[in-house]
């Protein structure tokens, strides 16, 4: 038996500590169990175990009719990501997965595939849950036979001091602490979606709104640090379509990543951090592939294209310059205070209103 997880070395938690106990909140994004034997085994189990310090915190185990249900639910949920661009958004690479070979069932014939996408876990306990512990119990003739895979749970401090991208008030969505948003794909586990309010602390306050009757609309968006810049786009239209019949015409001109973030910037800092912004206006960039900026310094401004439905920055850290392959970072921040004006580093919850000058 082979068993593949994404990712495949460690996994990144937030704990956040508070009156003494400690809440970890972290993600496997894939599981991967393949038969690589020459006759059918038969899945009995599937078992998360959570630890610190060798000690078993917590067991959660998927067996009869809950593992039945994650197998049989496995084909269905990845239905959607076979294609190249959609596999590397929640994978970071387009053969993790052998689309062909997946199971129905818990029965794996010679190269059948089967597994979990997406497993959260959050736990509280008096320190940070540092180890996961994966084990598979399985039928090889009548042999009951287990494999075991590890991965620690480590908590990841930016390597380089950064300041929030844009200036003033705003509201920030798509924040980790949302299961279903960005925290879904490898390179976005962390993004962050930027925006501003009205004076009745909406979004939206008349019907059919232009780009320009949002307050965002056209906001400098900044360098998080000194860094040079690795790639960028500065052609994509505004206001394109989402639908994917609709957003082929795009993708066939401008590529796979700016029908995604629209125009955008990445840039590379110390210590192999990346950082990008999508969604810019087109023909917004004062910069260049190649050049060197500071921290503080206008790259952009807000705007309205690609995947987006009304102007905002999305905003990512990443371990590389390759938005579907490289890994999702979480960014601290050293300017940011919430809406009470207490200094936070870190957005820890959804739809957060916060300020930097």
């Amino acid at each position: 038996m082979q068993v593949s997880t994404v990712p495949n070395d460690f996994i990144i938690s937030i704990p956040n500590e508070n009156d003494e106990m400690v809440k970890s909140d972290f993600l496997l994004h894939a599981l991967k169990i393949k038969n690589d034997a020459n006759e059918n085994i038969i899945l009995k189990s599937i078992s998360f175990e959570l630890q610190y310090e060798n000690e078993l915190v917590k067991k959660i185990i998927y067996c009869e009719k809950a593992l039945d249900s994650k197998i049989g639910m496995l084909g269905q949920e990845l239905s959607f990501v076979t294609c190249e661009e959609f596999s590397k958004l929640y994978f970071g690479t387009n053969d993790f997965w052998s689309y062909k070979d997946i199971s129905k069932s818990n029965i794996l014939m010679p190269g059948g595939e089967s597994g979990i996408f997406n497993e959260y876990f959050i736990q509280v306990h008096k320190s940070k849950i540092d180890e996961l512990v994966i084990k598979i119990d399985y039928l090889s003739g009548d042999k009951l036979c287990t494999e075991s895979s590890a991965l620690q749970v480590v908590e990841y401090k930016c390597k380089n001091e950064y300041i929030f991208p844009v200036k003033g008030n705003y509201s920030t969505c798509g924040n980790y602490n949302d299961l279903l948003g960005h925290r879904q794909h490898y390179s976005m586990e962390y993004a962050i979606d930027m925006s501003q309010l009205n004076i009745d602390q909406k979004l939206e306050y008349k019907d059919n709104m232009e780009n320009e009757d949002y307050i965002a609309y056209g906001k400098d968006v900044i360098a998080i640090a000194d860094g040079e810049i690795v790639d960028c786009h500065d052609e994509y239209t505004e206001k394109t379509p989402w639908a994917g019949k609709e957003r082929k015409a795009y993708i066939e001109k401008y590529g796979h990543l700016p029908s995604q973030c629209g125009n955008y910037v990445v840039i590379k800092h110390e210590n192999g951090e990346y950082s990008l912004y999508g969604h810019l206006i087109p023909n917004s960039l004062p910069v260049n592939k190649g050049d060197r900026v500071k921290q503080g310094q206008r790259i952009g401004k807000i705007g309205n294209n690609g995947m987006s439905n009304c102007p905002h920055l999305h905003f990512q850290l990443m371990d590389g310059p390759d938005f579907f392959g490289s890994r999702g970072l979480p960014c601290y921040f050293t300017n940011l205070k919430d809406i009470c004006g207490n200094k936070i580093d870190i957005l820890r919850e959804d739809n957060l209103i916060v300020h930097t000058s």
